[in-house]
């Protein structure tokens, strides 16, 4: 049984503390944090601060990036394990730590969106390796996709999530509110939206890019111009160019 301490209260670490509660095979001994909403029920005690009498094998840091190191100084004399959950921050953020690591679970949370573990994807570091294989024990006990990276391949596949996760989503922010200024449901483009993200995972995206922009057809991008915002605007020219650059050989 691996006793996990969880500092943290937002998204990530409520996840977290649900998925430990409902796994036999790791327990939960106690929640860290400096509030804790009245909605979220739990049956992991509850502290403001860590406590060291209670026998714990790993303590899981889920905080914001900044709060990592700050949260780090209070283990400065422990002997347990202390990992971050953080892509792009790197593990000497938690010096000066004896036992280090890093938990990262490379997926989107959001509190109220529920989230199937098996299949997300956990990245582990550690300094050591009976660290490291409490780490790889902790993520099976939670996933069925674990990885082992170093800190540079760690920070190569946070920076392909982020425009994979969250500068797609922008743009699909984008697109919605095209469709609700032509009162024209989003819905219609969900077989485009899916097919185009379906297709990256059998072949190279490089290779099925399509549109006006690979194909400089100007007066259909200067058609789509009229319709945008200033800033929308500055965002589909420069995206634009970007793909006209990638593919100005094959014109």
């Amino acid at each position: 049984m691996i006793r996990v301490a969880l500092i943290g209260t937002g998204n990530l670490a409520v996840h977290i503390l649900k998925a430990l509660e409902n796994h036999d095979g790791v327990t939960c001994v106690q929640w860290i944090g400096r509030k804790r909403s009245p909605s979220l029920q739990s049956s992991t005690p509850y502290f403001s601060k860590f406590q060291k009498d209670i026998k714990t094998d790993v303590c899981l840091i889920a905080v914001s990036d900044d709060y990592i190191k700050i949260v780090a100084q209070q283990f400065s004399d422990t002997k347990i394990l202390v990992a971050h959950t953080a892509g792009a921050v790197d593990l000497s953020c938690l010096e000066p730590i004896k036992r280090r690591g890093v938990f990262y679970p490379l997926q989107s949370f959001l509190k109220n969106i529920p989230v199937n573990w098996e299949e997300i994807p956990i990245c582990v570091t550690a300094e050591n390796e009976a660290d490291l294989k409490i780490l790889e024990s902790l993520a099976k006990c939670l996933s069925n996709e674990i990885y082992v990276l170093t800190e540079n391949q760690r920070l190569h596949m946070h920076t392909a999530a982020v425009f994979a996760n969250n500068f797609c989503n922008h743009l699909l922010g984008i697109s919605q509110s095209i469709c609700k200024k032509a009162n024209v449901p989003f819905s219609v483009l969900k077989p485009l939206v899916e097919e185009t993200f379906n297709r990256t995972f059998k072949h190279s995206a490089l290779k099925l890019q399509t549109g006006p922009a690979k194909r400089n057809n100007l007066k259909t991008q200067e058609k789509h111009l009229t319709l945008l915002s200033d800033k929308e605007v500055d965002l589909y020219q420069s995206l634009s160019h970007s793909i006209l650059n990638t593919h100005k050989n094959e014109l």
